[in-house]
C-alpha cells in the first residue's frame, strides 16, 4: 500500500499513521463524505482478526466519550474499517510527552471515561482493553480536555458467542482484573479495575509491568483524598466496590475539576493540538485561475505545535546599486575617442586647406580637446 492509492473506490490513503502484525492504521481521506478519517487496512487472510473485525464494525455508539467504527468496505484482500478521526493523539504519546498528569487532569479523564462505560456496560458489552493507548483525544488546544475510549476489537456482548476459548485471559498485561485469571467470565468489573490501572498510570507513568501492578496493590496514588478513595476502590479486589466506587466518582471527583483547563504534575500547561495539522497554510489569496493544492500531514509521527509563533525574520537589504564613481569603462570612451579624433582631422584638414601654420593647428587641436573635457559627462 502506498500514498494516493484509493481502496474500494472510497478511501483514498494519505499517510499511515501506525502498524501493527495484521494491518495498519491510516490517515485517510473518505470520498464518499468528503472527510478524512482513520482507516483500519488489513489483509482477509487473518481470519482471526477478520472475526475481531467484523465484531468491532458491529459495535456502534452515539456517544461523546466513545469511538466506533461508521463505515467499512472490503476489495480483493483488502478489508477497511473506517472511524471518525481524531486529531489529539492518545493518551500514551501524552503521557511521553508531559510526564506525570496532575491530580485534577486525572479526575477530569476519569469522570468522561466512567460516562463513556456506562453507556457500554449498560449496551451489554464489555470492552476488555480499557488502556492509555486506547483513549483518544479531540483537538482542544489548552481548554479542558476531551477523551474517547476506542478499539473494540476484543469487545464482547452478554448475548454473543466470545471469539476466544474459555479459560483464555483476554487484555494487556498489567490491565487485567485479578478474578479473570482465575477463569471468570468477562464482566463489566473488569473494565472498571484496568481504568482504575489507567489512572495510576497517568499519576505515575514511569511505572509498568510488575512495578504498576505493585503500586495498585500498595495504595497511596497521590495525595488528593477524593481521588485517593475513588482509585481504592476501582483496584479493589472486590468487584462490588468498583461499581460502589465508579458510582459515586462524578460527585466525589467534582471539587478537583476545572472548566479553564489543567496543568500536568509539573505545572505546564496541557496542550492537546491538532497532530494531523498542515506545517504550512494557504491563507495568501490565490492569483486568479490557479488551482490551490489541499495541504496534507508531512509527517508519521504528529508533531506538537509551538505556543507562541516565532517572530519573522526581517527581510533581506537589496543588494546595492553599482556604483557609479569607479573608472570608466572602454565602452564608455568609445564614442568620446571618435568625437576627439573627428576635431582633429577636421583641424588637420582646414590646415592644409588654408595653409595654417603648424603653430596655429596646433593651438585649434588643443582647443578642440579642451571642448571635448568640457563636454564630458560628470563620472562618465
Amino acid at each position: 500500500m502506498v500514498a494516493g492509492e484509493i481502496i474500494a473506490g472510497r478511501f483514498e490513503l494519505i499517510e499511515q499513521i501506525a502498524r501493527g502484525g495484521s494491518g495498519t492504521v491510516w490517515l485517510a481521506r473518505d470520498l464518499q463524505r468528503g472527510q478524512q478519517c482513520a482507516a483500519k487496512v488489513m489483509r482477509q487472510s487473518y481470519s482471526g482478526e477478520i472475526l475481531r473485525f467484523v465484531r468491532e464494525q458491529g459495535v456502534k455508539f452515539d456517544h461523546p466519550h466513545l469511538l466506533t467504527p461508521y463505515g467499512w468496505a472490503a476489495v480483493d484482500d483488502r478489508v477497511v474499517i473506517a472511524t471518525e478521526l481524531m486529531r489529539g493523539g492518545n493518551l500514551h504519546t501524552a503521557m511521553q510527552d508531559y510526564g506525570a498528569f496532575s491530580a485534577p487532569l486525572v479526575a477530569e479523564i476519569l469522570v468522561q471515561l466512567l460516562d463513556g462505560l456506562s453507556h457500554v456496560h449498560e449496551s451489554g458489552w464489555v470492552h476488555r482493553d480499557v488502556k492509555p493507548a486506547n483513549v483518544l483525544l479531540e483537538s482542544t488546544g489548552d481548554g479542558v480536555p476531551v477523551v474517547r475510549l476506542a478499539d473494540f476489537g476484543i469487545a464482547t456482548h452478554r448475548d454473543e458467542p466470545r471469539l476466544t476459548e474459555h479459560g483464555v485471559v483476554v487484555g494487556t498485561a498489567g490491565f487485567i482484573a485479578p478474578e479473570l485469571t482465575g477463569g471468570h467470565q468477562p464482566e463489566p468489573f473488569q473494565d472498571l479495575y484496568a481504568l482504575g490501572v489507567l489512572a495510576v498510570q497517568l499519576l505515575h507513568p514511569q511505572l509498568r509491568g510488575d512495578a504498576l501492578a505493585e503500586r495498585c496493590r500498595a495504595g497511596g496514588f497521590c495525595a488528593e483524598k477524593e481521588l485517593e478513595e475513588v482509585l481504592d476502590g476501582l483496584l479493589s479486589r472486590d468487584p462490588r466496590q468498583r461499581s460502589a466506587a465508579a458510582d459515586r466518582a462524578p460527585h466525589s471527583l467534582a471539587g478537583l475539576r476545572r472548566e479553564d483547563g489543567y496543568e500536568v504534575a509539573s505545572g505546564e500547561r496541557l496542550e492537546v493540538f491538532d497532530h494531523f495539522a498542515p506545517r504550512l497554510t494557504q491563507d495568501a489569496p490565490q492569483p486568479s485561475g490557479t488551482e490551490t493544492q489541499p495541504a496534507v500531514p508531512s509527517e508519521t509521527r504528529p508533531v506538537a505545535q509551538s505556543k507562541t509563533q516565532p517572530a519573522a525574520e526581517p527581510a533581506p537589504a537589496p543588494a546595492p546599486k553599482p556604483s557609479r564613481s569607479g573608472p570608466r569603462s572602454a565602452v564608455q570612451l568609445l564614442p568620446w575617442i571618435a568625437l576627439l579624433l573627428a576635431l582633429v582631422l577636421g583641424v588637420l584638414s582646414l590646415w592644409l586647406v588654408f595653409g595654417q601654420s603648424p603653430d596655429a593647428a596646433t593651438a585649434s587641436a588643443a582647443a578642440a580637446v579642451a571642448g571635448v573635457e568640457a563636454a564630458w559627462p560628470p563620472g562618465g
